[in-house]
């Protein structure tokens, strides 16, 4: 059913991973206005969003609104040649260009959080680490409500220097099997004049372009409250971290793109979101900016949804970045995961 709607080398490879990879280019949109409307020279895309506005992107990276005959600049909605300056891609495979450095892109990567003393054992320290993968984690809140707030009580928190204010995360045994570890995610409710609250760990040293398959699972299991989103599927060079993601609304799992018309796919299954049970998520894209794109979500092996549509930002899109836990709540909320996989091939 488809809707619309509205260690210090270590710290320094987690900081160019998380800030090196963001869109530098958006801060401020340039005052500029083109009479006769948008052009369709170099355009990439068009859509009209749920706010009843036409928006044309360009092959620059750049966004106009257009009203009538007027075409507005709007944003830069990514840098030009993003790709090829964050990226290189030889017989041995895609690298991500970091600080002189070349990282190899995980497309394919499990996590069960065993052998693991505490959470920040999670995040890469060292570019010969085959095992880890995540590069970040956020704990946005009423207590670290800005960007450079949570931005860095991450760092000192890595560091060991600071501990968490309110939102928190760690390792902690299965309630259901002692001999199992977990990882918990706890998020307060935000206040009035934030958007959401989130307690979540990412990843962006994925690589999936249009024609790319991801496959992703994991269990999760919600002690309290009810979040609003379990995983996120982003693309960090674009404005706004745009992509599909998981989310929860009736009661029920759904998937909602978080970009142009904010499509939103829901479930016709009576099957809804336990609280107080393990259940399991699987998802999978066929990535494309276009109407043949794949969306498939299972709860506990029941298919939800099956769709054909949209899932890309732009011919020229990238899913670089993986995000979950609590990727966001309106509400305050306990939330545990386990076995996590991702892969570019079905499992």
């Amino acid at each position: 059913m488809r809707t619309n709607h509205y260690t210090t080398y270590g710290l320094l490879l987690v900081y160019l991973l998380l800030v090196g990879c963001e869109n530098s280019g958006t801060s401020e949109a340039i005052e500029a206005e083109i009479s006769g409307g948008c052009g369709q020279e170099s355009l990439l895309e068009s859509f009209t969003d749920p706010n009843g506005n036409t928006l044309f992107i360009y092959e620059n990276g750049e966004a106009y609104i257009e009203e009538g005959d007027t075409c507005e600049f709007a944003l830069q909605y990514f840098e030009p040649n993003f790709l090829s300056n964050n990226y290189e891609t030889s017989e041995s495979g895609t690298f991500l260009k970091s600080d002189g450095d070349l990282v190899p892109v995980k497309n394919n990567f499990e996590e069960d959080f065993e052998m693991l003393q505490n959470f920040t054992d999670l995040f890469i320290s060292d570019l010969e680490s085959e095992r880890l993968f995540w590069t970040n984690f956020t704990l946005q809140s009423p207590m670290a409500k800005e960007v450079s707030d949570y931005v860095l009580l991450s760092q000192c928190i890595l560091q060991g220097s600071c501990d968490f204010l309110d939102n928190r995360m760690e390792i902690v045994p299965d309630s259901q099997d002692a001999e199992n570890n977990v990882i918990r995610f706890v998020a307060v409710a935000p206040t009035a004049d934030m958007v959401t609250s989130k307690t979540s760990i990412t990843s962006t040293l994925g690589y999936f372009v249009k024609g790319s398959d991801i496959w992703f699972e994991a269990d999760y299991y919600i002690e309290s409250g009810m979040p609003y989103s379990l995983v996120d599927f982003e693309s960090s060079y674009f404005e706004g971290s745009p992509g599909p993601r998981v989310i929860i609304t009736g009661g029920k799992l759904a998937f909602n793109n978080k970009f142009g018309a904010k499509l939103q796919f829901e479930s016709a299954s009576e099957t809804t979101v336990p609280i107080g049970e393990w259940f399991k998520v699987k998802v999978h894209l066929s990535l494309s900016n276009t109407d043949n794109g794949v969306l498939e979500l299972w709860q506990n092996g029941e298919q939800l949804i099956g769709v054909r549509d949209i899932n890309l930002q732009t011919s020229n899109g990238l899913q670089n970045s993986l995000e979950l836990g609590v990727s966001a709540t309106d509400g305050a909320t306990s939330v545990l995961m386990d076995n996590i996989r991702l892969s570019d091939s079905a499992f």
